[in-house]
């Protein structure tokens, strides 16, 4: 399951008919060449079950699900696809759509997507001053896809779909599942197992009060499978402002535990959290080390 953004706008009212999404294959340009770009051939790149968050007036007002592959298709003869007039051929995506009680507006996520998503966004959604690029659909990664799901508040809704890419193809029981949900909240078997091995204490500062200890994954749960959700050498007990530090990129650790602190968080923050006063933590395991080389490549230490 990929996540993409899409910009409807003026096509708003044609998808919320129609229950599906178009884009050019290219467009002509005045020395006769065609133009092909990016945020169009992501529409081609859409597969079945990729869900799409939608936007129109800064907000996002909708979440769809694609019920089919993208397909080639004609330029719709709505009036609203009259923009692209000259450009005959074009890819389809068939959707679901859920309009949100809620719409997320775009101010109230743009410094949180710019910092940790706009990058590996592709093509980037916003300028540097935090307003909307000129496109039609972005392919999102998946962090960012579940950052919006939470933003929007669906993100328990779309478990399954979650659930499912993460199987490989293999079936998932019943009580597999609810173990699989109960670990991306931290809670159930994952946390008991993590509780255990860090004797009921933060990996990192020691901390026991067991309503201050998160049971974080080292590979988040929305980037892992099915096996790695539930392996508790995927998870270190941490604080939770230590686990927010963490599932942020700001810090990461090395093979032998020591702790990594990254360039973004500043000084004054650093010296706030006390992070100087720690070393690092004893006694990772080989599994742990395996998932932590993820971490570290993933943000960048």
């Amino acid at each position: 399951m990929e996540f993409y953004w899409v910009n409807v706008n003026g096509t708003h009212k044609e998808v919320l008919e129609g229950n599906f999404l178009w884009a050019p294959l290219s467009s002509p340009q005045s020395n006769g060449k065609k133009r092909t770009l990016v945020h169009w051939n992501n529409v081609g790149a859409v597969k079945k079950g990729d869900v799409i968050f939608c936007c129109k007036d800064k907000q996002i007002y909708a979440i769809a699900v694609a019920t089919a592959d993208a397909f080639a298709a004609e330029r719709p003869t709505n009036r609203s696809f009259n923009t692209w007039s000259e450009s005959a051929n074009g890819h389809r995506v068939d959707i679901d759509l859920t309009q949100l009680d809620r719409p997320i507006l775009r101010d109230e996520i743009a410094v949180a997507f710019m910092d940790q998503f706009d990058s590996q966004t592709s093509p980037s959604l916003f300028t540097k001053d935090g307003t909307l690029t000129q496109i039609y659909m972005a392919h999102l990664p998946a962090r960012a896809g579940v950052f919006l799901l939470e933003a929007s508040g669906q993100l328990a809704d779309f478990d399954n779909l979650l659930i499912t890419k993460g199987a490989s193809g293999k079936k998932v029981d019943k009580t597999t599942r609810e173990s699989i949900v109960q670990s991306r909240v931290g809670q159930g078997q994952f946390r008991a197992s993590l509780l255990n091995i860090w004797q009921g204490r933060c990996a990192l500062t020691g901390i026991e009060n067991q309503d201050l200890l998160v049971a974080s994954h080292i590979e988040a749960w929305c980037l892992a499978d099915n096996v790695a959700r539930l392996d508790p050498d995927n998870g270190l007990l941490l604080a939770a402002h230590v686990d927010r530090l963490f599932d942020r990129g700001l810090i990461s650790f090395a093979d032998d535990g020591s702790l990594l602190v990254s360039s973004r968080l500043s000084q004054h923050d650093r010296a706030a959290f006390g992070l100087d006063q720690f070393s690092g933590i004893a006694k990772l395991s080989v599994g742990n080390q395996k998932y932590l080389l993820k971490h570290r490549t993933e943000f960048g230490f």
